[in-house]
């Protein structure tokens, strides 16, 4: 028992930097407000929507305490708006760090419910809005912030080492946690494919049919050809199906992570220029598994590639070399 403990622990909590952790802390938080300004438009859903239609756990949770009339309104939006983006621009920066965080995680969870309750949408943000939170419950805010410099000189005074400030066994666990989070959301989607269309989802004509719908109304052109093209209907079917299948398979053999990662990049940008599905949010998140969850793939990839450069071009890319 001791033994899985263990394994468990590493898995979850092997102690690493924490500048990976705060790299994640200025993508995902400058990613989410590249989008921000868009939540405005949860100020038209306010005015010309009195009720909910299908309010959700957080949404019921927020009116049991504070009355519908007051926050979700045009004023209450607008308010709401504005704590939130202060608090996304300070954990930008790394000031206040872990309550930053929780309030600009929170005020996303609050917009993604409130959208979700007045219509059954779909949900590219909620993935993302958890993986926020998942940063405020973590030393996220340790390196590359204010806090950090402001942390240093009171660590010197008081005779601490200021290189143990940057290292931390709860560090990674957000990216693990993400994903895991990835894997279940693609079996989920694998998996109804199989369940609903069964072996439909491979024969080609369902995936024409459904990138023509998809194409035709934004007249995207690569979407347009793709859906006259049958075999790569059948291949593109397989692969969707596979793909969403066996990422877990990225989870219990990480050395194949990567492989996973780049494919799933691929994949979305392509869902978004046949098809203008926007899961850049998604992109995101395996960019930055990619590159900060495994990092020593690519070190390894450009210490391969140097090695094998000729011996000129490597004098060439010397410091000080002519």
């Amino acid at each position: 028992m001791t033994r899985w403990i263990d394994r468990w622990n590493r898995y979850w909590f092997p102690t690493t930097t924490t500048r990976t952790l705060a790299l994640c802390r200025i993508i995902a938080v400058s990613a989410q407000l590249y989008w921000f300004p868009s939540l405005l438009s949860h100020i038209n859903l306010a005015s010309k929507n009195p009720d909910f239609v299908d309010p959700q756990v957080l949404i019921r949770a927020i009116t049991f305490i504070i009355p519908r009339d007051v926050l979700f309104t045009p004023q209450g939006i607008t308010t709401l708006y504005w704590i939130t983006l202060v608090a996304g621009l300070t954990a930008l920066v790394g000031l206040f760090s872990r309550p930053s965080l929780f309030i600009f995680a929170l005020g996303n969870w609050i917009f993604v419910g409130h959208r979700y309750s007045y219509a059954d949408v779909h949900h590219p943000e909620a993935l993302f809005a958890i993986f926020l939170m998942t940063l405020a419950l973590a030393p996220s805010g340790r390196s590359l912030s204010i806090d950090a410099l402001l942390r240093r000189p009171r660590a010197r005074n008081a005779g601490a080492s200021t290189d143990r400030l940057e290292t931390s066994d709860t560090a990674m666990w957000p990216l693990k946690i993400a994903h895991v989070l990835l894997a279940m959301t693609y079996f989920s989607t694998g998996a109804s494919k199989v369940i609903v269309g069964g072996l439909g989802w491979m024969n080609g004509y369902t995936v024409q049919i459904y990138t023509f719908a998809n194409a035709m109304p934004e007249n995207r052109t690569w979407g347009i050809w793709l859906a006259g093209q049958h075999t790569f209907g059948v291949l593109l079917g397989a692969f969707t199906v596979l793909f969403e299948l066996f990422f877990f398979v990225s989870l219990v053999l990480p050395r194949t992570a990567p492989f996973f990662f780049f494919n799933a990049i691929l994949f979305h940008i392509a869902l978004y220029v046949t098809m203008g599905h926007q899961f850049f949010l998604h992109i995101i998140l395996n960019a930055m598994l990619l590159f900060l969850l495994h990092p020593g793939w690519f070190r390894g990839l450009v210490n391969r590639l140097n090695v094998n450069l000729p011996r000129w071009s490597r004098q060439e890319q010397a410091p000080g070399s002519s």
